[in-house]
């Protein structure tokens, strides 16, 4: 099996295009058309993961966090942290993968994950991300609409929310007139023709735009099908930085640290509000999200936990709600477990291992 029928699988289930405009998801360097010896799983890629890459003969190693941010890198020497990882991952004939804020605002992803440890019932997304998505309108022959609304669908439309094949038709007539040159598939050259026709719309992810043109030209009797595209401003309720969801039953917020605490394994909690009232009502985003308190105040939160409050966030909920900072690592680091049982589940011809070199040291005195 080569490398690139694995990351296809998980960019089906987890786009890339879900990621944050400042981002780097995906490939870092490396070929993914070679066969894949194993997998290494990571929350960041350092030269000790590579080294336990190799020993593991894992030929691929997919982190959170990527090596190359959007900023790019100008050179590639091994002078400094990223030159020397991609310098031996190369030698190494690796390929570096990373899955980032794709995974972060996925469904399935760190933040659904996020609030199924903590016990969330009713979660919804905190932060939606515009949904990229655009809508089809074309016309066709009435006996021809059922074998090109299923081309298209193969091609990815119609997906809304839970729901595939979704579609609107409306009969009507069409009319045109075959000039010099055309080789039409109704009608004659110079004459005027009608048809019964449909009309058909149906929306598509954005991205895969080309895919889907190619697929109607392809699947259209006509020489010249007749469509429109769309852009459409919708969001996508379910993808998204960030969760809010509410506890099974409120609880003093002295003891809902507590069970943090004790849920995610955490050594200590930085956290600033009023610890005198009951949380019941819980928003979470993994990683950095101190630009999302306006955000969880919005939704109602009693508390917001995340990671990266520096001082000035604290206070800018002004007391109104708790927020607990209980790291960026802490917040995430369940990251590895996500790919890891995707991994499994779904592919046995390639050992999947999960990095036991990495470890955040701290120390509380």
């Amino acid at each position: 099996m080569k490398i690139s029928e694995v990351l296809s699988f998980l960019e089906e289930k987890y786009p890339l295009h879900y990621q944050e405009d400042f981002d780097n998801c995906g490939i870092q360097c490396g070929d993914k058309e070679q066969e894949i010896t194993g997998i290494l799983v990571c929350f960041e890629m350092s030269e000790e993961t590579i080294d336990e890459a190799i020993r593991r003969n894992a030929n691929l190693v997919i982190s959170h966090h990527p090596l190359i941010l959007r900023k790019g890198i100008f050179k590639i020497e091994p002078t400094n942290r990223v030159g020397r990882v991609i310098c031996k991952a190369l030698e190494n004939k690796m390929v570096l993968y990373s899955m980032h804020t794709n995974l972060d605002s996925a469904e399935g992803g760190v933040n659904d994950t996020f609030a199924a440890k903590l016990g969330l019932e009713n979660v919804s997304v905190l932060s939606p991300i515009p949904a990229g998505f655009c809508k089809l309108s074309f016309f066709v022959p009435a006996d021809h609409a059922e074998s090109v609304c299923n081309a298209l669908f193969e091609a990815g439309c119609g997906h809304i929310g839970n729901y595939d094949h979704c579609a609107y038709k409306v009969e009507g007539h069409g009319m045109f007139r075959p000039t010099a040159g055309a080789n039409p598939f109704i009608g004659l050259h110079g004459e005027l023709t009608e048809v019964e026709e449909e009309r058909i719309e149906m929306v598509f992810p954005a991205h895969i735009q080309k895919k889907v043109i190619t697929a109607l030209y392809q699947s259209h009797p006509y020489e010249e099908p007749a469509f429109d595209i769309y852009p459409l401003e919708n969001t996508n309720r379910k993808v998204g930085l960030g969760r809010v969801g509410d506890l099974p039953e409120a609880v003093p917020a002295q003891i809902f640290l507590l069970k943090l605490k004790e849920k995610l394994g955490l050594q200590m909690v930085r956290y600033y509000g009023n610890t005198d009232k009951l949380i019941r009502r819980v928003a979470v985003l993994g990683g950095g999200g101190s630009s999302f308190i306006r955000q969880a105040m919005a939704a109602g939160a009693d508390i917001y936990v995340t990671g990266d409050v520096k001082y000035h966030d604290f206070h800018s909920a002004e007391r109104q709600m708790l927020i607990a900072d209980i790291g960026h690592f802490e917040s995430e680091h369940f990251i590895k477990e996500i790919i890891y049982n995707e991994l499994k589940e779904n592919f046995n011809t390639f050992a999947v291992s999960l990095s036991e070199v990495e470890k955040l040291q701290i120390s509380i005195i």
